[in-house]
């Protein structure tokens, strides 16, 4: 992966917005109305630090969306409320449910709970008029049918339940590698504090230095190296250690700032170092991602469906990068839903980058759905049914889970 020279991500011609914050990248399928019924809910613990949270969103002609989220009980209110308020109400488009619930949209980059709850009522609406049309998701969103995504594997939720000691790193990467995965990530700087002076946090990424070198050593030099930095760093702290991660040929520089929050010296970190630097994983709309790209705050955005403002935004996003001369490249480190989601999204976009998988969280993992998830050799099947492709086995989840519902 080399990264975007400076002339490709300063090809910036704006595509002209139509209403709100919509930008006509693709038209979507003419489909009949979507008039919401009801919708349950679905819990799972996978580990001490993970839980999966699904939705199942019912239409009137007996269709229904499984959808992934937050375990968050203003987003459980959220939701519940929302389809209440929309019952035996019209919705010709994902894009018009703001509009019929009265949200402004424009202020849920920094309302989490709003947008999490907005993105899978819309992405709900998406998959619920793909199976009435009998069509897959990804053919609703404008693409192709494909059998298959490329995924790149995201090692660092695996390894919260050991030391997260090089070795430990090392293990879980080549694990990864022997699964058929040509990329791999790791998040390895736990020392480090956004907090800490440039100095301090330099000195604290050295633990983290020494994760990314075994890491490397363990995979060796022919597969892409990696690393998300969570908003760790300022821009010099980055600067200093993204000049060692070269060294070790790491590709891919994830948020060393947080570029929504701080687009300005994520700027300054893209002009000044070797790799491609991504990020926006909590963004809303089309228009954050646009300016993301514009202001050169990120070379590669990363939309995550469950916050995004779902399906159809992440594709309407991730076009609109291509166009400006960026890319894109769906963040995605949670459940199977967010993962099969991401893959129609991914397989709707021309020249999508891989997905991510967080990987070696639960061996039942590919159980949760039927036809079980299916991933080999670094990439995402994708199932050829209408809509996802493939539900929610809901009896499995009330075995290892629970479930409860709101009409």
């Amino acid at each position: 992966m080399m990264k975007m020279g400076a002339e490709r991500r300063r090809a910036t011609t704006r595509v002209a917005p139509t209403t709100g914050l919509s930008r006509p990248i693709f038209v979507p399928m003419k489909s009949d109305p979507v008039r919401l019924q009801s919708v349950e809910f679905a819990s799972v613990v996978v580990t001490p630090w993970t839980e999966w949270t699904f939705a199942r969103l019912r239409a009137e002609r007996g269709a229904f969306a499984d959808v992934e989220m937050t375990a968050d009980g203003d987003v459980f209110r959220l939701v519940t409320e929302m389809v209440g308020s929309l019952k035996g109400i019209n919705i010709r488009e994902e894009v018009d449910v703001s509009g019929l619930l009265g949200v402004d949209e424009r202020r849920l980059s920094g309302d989490l709970a709003t947008a999490t709850a907005m993105s899978a009522l819309r992405t709900g609406v998406s998959i619920i008029q793909a199976v009435e049309d009998g069509s897959t998701l990804t053919e609703r969103l404008g693409g192709e049918k494909r059998g298959r995504v490329s995924l790149y594997a995201n090692i660092n939720r695996g390894l919260f339940a050991t030391s997260r000691t090089p070795d430990d790193f090392a293990k879980a990467a080549e694990r990864a590698v022997g699964e058929g995965f040509r990329a791999v990530k790791c998040a390895p700087f736990d020392e480090v504090s956004p907090g800490d002076d440039s100095d301090e946090a330099v000195r604290k990424a050295r633990f983290g230095i020494q994760r990314v070198t075994a890491v490397r050593d363990a995979m060796g030099p022919d597969v892409t190296l990696m690393v998300d930095c969570h908003g760790r760093f300022d821009v010099e702290s980055a600067v200093a250690v993204a000049e060692e991660m070269a060294e070790l040929g790491v590709d891919w520089f994830e948020e060393p700032v947080r570029p929504n929050e701080e687009p300005v010296d994520s700027a300054r970190i893209a002009a000044r170092v070797s790799m491609t630097v991504a990020g926006g994983e909590m963004g809303y709309g089309e228009e954050v991602f646009a300016d993301l790209i514009e202001e050169e705050a990120v070379e590669v955005i990363m939309p995550d469906v469950m916050f995004c403002g779902g399906a159809a935004v992440a594709v309407r996003s991730g076009r609109e990068a291509n166009v400006n001369g960026g890319g894109v490249s769906l963040h995605s480190p949670s459940g199977p839903v967010s993962l099969l989601t991401g893959g129609h999204v991914t397989a709707s976009i021309p020249g999508a980058m891989a997905l991510e998988h967080a990987v070696h969280e639960a061996d039942w993992r590919a159980d949760l759905l039927t036809p079980a998830e299916r991933v080999e050799d670094g990439c995402l099947h994708l199932p050829s049914a209408a809509g996802l492709g493939a539900a929610l086995d809901w009896e499995f989840l009330r075995r290892v889970g629970w479930v409860w519902g709101h009409s």
